[in-house]
Formats: C-alpha cells, sequence, structure tokens
C-alpha cells in the first residue's frame, strides 16, 4: 500500500493513498461485513480509515454507527497503535442544513462525542465537516488550534470547504502561530460535474479553479466519491439502466463520452473502471488520495485492484475533469 506523511504536532502521521471510507459501516453495512471489509483492508498493508460522527444519522438507528464499528474493530483487533483514524464533525444537523454548527461548543461537544464513541484519547487527523464563509475564519481557526493543543487530535484538516477560504484559514495560522490545516475532503472523481449537478449544494467537488489552487498550495486531497458512485462501472456495464438515482447526476452528454475514454484505457490496461478511478486520484499531478466505500466484498476487490495500479499524466490529461475541445461538446 503506498502512502504519504503528513506533518503532526507529535510527529509524521501516515496518509494511505487509499484510504477505507466507512460511511456506512454499522448500519448499511453489517457489523460483521463491516469487520472483513476493515480485515481486509488490513490484511494489504492499509492503515487510514476515514469516519464522521454525522455518518449514518439519516438512517433510522444509525446515528454514531460508523464510529462504534470503527472503535470496536480497532479494539477488537488491538491495532490502534498501527492505524491513522480520521474523523470529522461541525456538521450542521440532518434536518436543517442550513443551521451552522461551527460555534466552540457545537466543535467541542462534537469531538468529545466522536472520541467517546470510538473509545479513543485522540485521533490522527480531525476534520470539520463542513464550513460556513459568514464566521470569520480566524474565529474557526482558533477553536481548532485548541482541539490540537487539548491534545484530541494530533493534525486538523476541512471537508467541503473551498480551497480559497482553506488557504485564508493557514494564512491566518502562520500569522498568529496557530495550528494549519494540513489536508482537505472534497468530492473528486474522472466525472464532470456542475454545482447545477449536486443534489447537495453544500458539497464542495474538484473544478477547475479548486484544481488549480491545490495544485499551487500542495495540500493533500482526500477524495470522496472518487469513483463517482460506480457511474463508469454500471454505465459501461449496461447502460443507464443500472444506474443508482446519485449515479444519474453524472450520466451526461460529457460523461458518456467519457465513459469510453476509459472504456479504452482499462482494455490498454487490463483493469476495471473502478481500479481506473482510484489510480487517477493516487496518481494525479495534485496530492490526491482515494477515500473509497463498497457495500459488497466483490465491489471492494474489484476496488483494491487499483491500488498498485500507475498511470501516466498523458492518461490523466486525457480524463481531466473539465471538458475541452477534445470531448467534442464545447
Amino acid at each position: 500500500m503506498d502512502y504519504r506523511t503528513i506533518q503532526g504536532v507529535d510527529g509524521e502521521i501516515r496518509l494511505d493513498k487509499v484510504i477505507l471510507g466507512a460511511s456506512s459501516f454499522g448500519a448499511n453495512i453489517s457489523k460483521e461485513l463491516s469487520y472483513q471489509m476493515m480485515d481486509r483492508y488490513y490484511e494489504i498493508g492499509g492503515r487510514t480509515i476515514d469516519t464522521a460522527r454525522f455518518y449514518a444519522m439519516w438512517i433510522h438507528n444509525g446515528i454514531s454507527k460508523s464510529e462504534k464499528t470503527v472503535g470496536d474493530w480497532l479494539r477488537d483487533r488491538d491495532v490502534r497503535d498501527q492505524m491513522t483514524i480520521i474523523t470529522k464533525g461541525g456538521h450542521p444537523e440532518y434536518r436543517n442544513m442550513q443551521y451552522s454548527r461551527l460555534a466552540p461548543e457545537c466543535i467541542e461537544y462534537d469531538i468529545n462525542t466522536s472520541l467517546c464513541v470510538l473509545d479513543l484519547d485522540y485521533v490522527d487527523i480531525y476534520c470539520l465537516h463542513r464550513d460556513d464563509e459568514r464566521i470569520p475564519v480566524g474565529e474557526i481557526v482558533d477553536v481548532m488550534d485548541n482541539v490540537v493543543k487539548e491534545g484530541f487530535a494530533r493534525s486538523i484538516g476541512v471537508s467541503n470547504w473551498s480551497a480559497k477560504r482553506l488557504n485564508e484559514a493557514n494564512e491566518y495560522a502562520r500569522k498568529h502561530n496557530r495550528t494549519p490545516f494540513t489536508s482537505s475532503q472534497i468530492q473528486w472523481n474522472m466525472a464532470h460535474c456542475t454545482r447545477e449537478d449536486m443534489l447537495d449544494k453544500t458539497l464542495y467537488f474538484m473544478d477547475d479553479e479548486e484544481y488549480k489552487l491545490y495544485k499551487e498550495n500542495k495540500i493533500p486531497v482526500m477524495a470522496y466519491s472518487p469513483q463517482a458512485v460506480g457511474f463508469f462501472s454500471k454505465y459501461l456495464e449496461s447502460g443507464e439502466e443500472k444506474l443508482s438515482d446519485r449515479a444519474k447526476m453524472y450520466c451526461t452528454d460529457v460523461n458518456k463520452k467519457r465513459a469510453e475514454k476509459v472504456r479504452q484505457l482499462c482494455e490498454k490496461l487490463g483493469c476495471s473502471p473502478a481500479a481506473l478511478c482510484v489510480a487517477y486520484i493516487t496518481c494525479n499531478p495534485v496530492d490526491g488520495y482515494a477515500v473509497v466505500s463498497n457495500s459488497t466484498m466483490k465491489q471492494m476487490e474489484d476496488t483494491l485492484t487499483g491500488v498498485d495500479l500507475k498511470i501516466t499524466q498523458d492518461m490523466i490529461c486525457l480524463l481531466y475533469t473539465s471538458p475541452s475541445p477534445r470531448d467534442g461538446l464545447l
């Protein structure tokens, strides 16, 4: 398993290029199957798991199931010291996505709740799950600096923030001797996407502007939905017929043409679309990490074939996220 390191307050933190996403663990995915997936990931050398307090909150009796399942597995397998654990807080309540929860008392409540559910003294990376640009960025940085200084996290990051806002936060941290954000999570995959396509308008995705800024600032980007909710795999196998409602948002003329490029590259490389999606992130000029989530072991095994797959920069350019004249649609 290829990995890099990021700087924590007490030393370097391992960050695998392929990260196991635990969003459905213990909820849509049974605890037994969740354990099998974590065991398999560990077996091939994976050491980074991503969860969040908010995960599965929309499912009946799902609240905290993801963190609880990850924490139980860490304890049952006695591997905590070998693992990099990422969790997130500061997410709006599910029924009121416009209500900000980035006040100091909200962040403090979330991190303490997460640590209690995980049964851990600290996490390796703690991310804010959403931003609220109405709040001066310095106020948020000050609160997160306390999270680190109180020993709750070794490093801090953001999820669904703009790269511009992230840069502003780290500039404030430098000027005021605060802990900087060392990583970011946004939606990023081979499919082309626009704000109008998004089902959840509070999410950030990798577009031309974001890509340029991340390439310049060299912040590690953890890409969630790196396989575009299975769009390329399912579309190339059976067309539009078996696409999920979430995958249908990618079913545009641009992405249908892109799917043909994916088919050609997969035939050339002897790999699956799922594996190519992973390599597109992990081999990218932007320092990318693919957060992978699957619902079956068969899907997971397919995804893991992309762990060691290497693709060239020419191939990445061919699949670049922005439409270009060579797409034949501009």
